[in-house]
């Protein structure tokens, strides 16, 4: 089971929709009143532009204004296309869209965010590298504008990054300071960033390594009585989210006719902190008061949980016989018969 560290930095608020931030560059000569490249502000927060370029070497950079007032960022950025295809900037134009004031973003689907770090060795490459373009590219499958990376990093210990942009330096997502994390060496370690607010995010989730059947057991206590069916339901899609839950089974109603028991599955991937309660009277009547809860042990494929009393009354029902037990008492039954 892994441990869970999350990072997050925000040092922007999502920029607002004013005319006039533009793309501009050796594609359109430099032109700050180009309406042709003008961004927009799509659902995302984020300003794009897309434009098809022919094969060629270009420089860019953004501006907020329609004019060469200063409000531009940031150096000269160049890319050279081996083809025509279609290019999208991204941009950020911070707080105050219209006034440069160093909190401003930019990249283009040539050259999406990298994580560099002291980690990059690790991964085949080279720490501190912001132009790693094979080991630590972030990528925007799903075309959020938030961008990821995740890896397993070995060996396990303590680490620092920082998201970079347009492989330069010059635009670190983080100049106040490097984001510190921890691998334990075995699982996936998640690095996002959100273009939009410019957010990182370092994380590793806490889940099972291995599948584990977990018996639940119930003790519906003296003077607690279930009209037909009894379940267990509970926080995990495999107790049903809080829904109509599993159907329990009394396996020796003649020597302990209150006692309810069943297996689940609880699948590699699992989030081991689990939150359960039960329902009787044909699964209608739910627990009073708080939820039980345990958490899975995936050292062993098998867990059986102590035996649970209903509304956590302590448990009264007599275990089930164990099937040499049976055996023993029905020979000495017969002797009296």
């Amino acid at each position: 089971m892994r441990l869970i560290a999350v990072i997050t930095a925000a040092l922007l608020v999502p920029a607002l929709a004013l005319a006039g931030p533009s793309i501009v560059g050796s594609m359109q000569g430099w032109d700050p009143a180009d309406p042709a490249y003008n961004t927009s502000l799509n659902a995302n927060g984020v300003h794009v532009l897309t434009k098809n370029l022919a094969a060629g070497s270009y420089e860019y950079k953004a501006t907020e204004t329609d004019a060469w007032d200063g409000n531009d960022f940031p150096s000269n950025q160049p890319f050279t296309l081996a083809a025509a295809q279609d290019v999208t900037w991204y941009v950020n134009f911070g707080a105050n869209v219209g006034v440069k004031e160093g909190d401003e973003y930019l990249f283009h689907s040539m050259n999406p965010p990298i994580v560099a770090g002291d980690m990059q060795s690790e991964l085949g490459g080279s720490d501190w590298d912001p132009t790693d373009t094979v080991n630590t590219v972030m990528n925007d499958t799903d075309g959020d504008d938030v961008w990821e990376f995740s890896a397993v990093i070995v060996p396990a210990g303590d680490y620092q990054c920082k998201v970079v942009l347009n492989n330069s330096w010059e635009q670190n997502t983080a100049p106040t300071g490097n984001y510190t994390f921890s691998s334990d060496g075995v699982n996936p370690v998640t690095f996002t960033y959100d273009m939009s607010n410019n957010v990182t995010t370092i994380s590793t989730e806490v889940v099972t390594m291995q599948d584990v059947m977990v018996t639940f057991n119930l003790c519906l206590t003296e003077g607690i009585d279930s009209f037909f069916d009894v379940c267990v339901t509970g926080s995990a899609p495999e107790l049903t989210t809080w829904g109509d839950g599993v159907l329990m089974s009394q396996n020796c109603p003649e020597d302990s006719p209150k006692l309810y028991e069943v297996d689940v599955l609880f699948p590699a991937g699992s989030t081991p902190f689990v939150e359960y309660k039960y329902k009787k009277d044909d699964c209608q009547t739910w627990e009073n008061g708080g939820n039980h809860s345990f958490t899975i042990d995936d050292s062993s494929p098998t867990q059986y949980l102590v035996l649970d009393g209903w509304e956590f009354n302590t448990p009264d029902c007599p275990e089930c016989p164990t099937a040499v037990e049976k055996s023993s008492w029905g020979t000495i039954k017969a002797l009296y018969q």
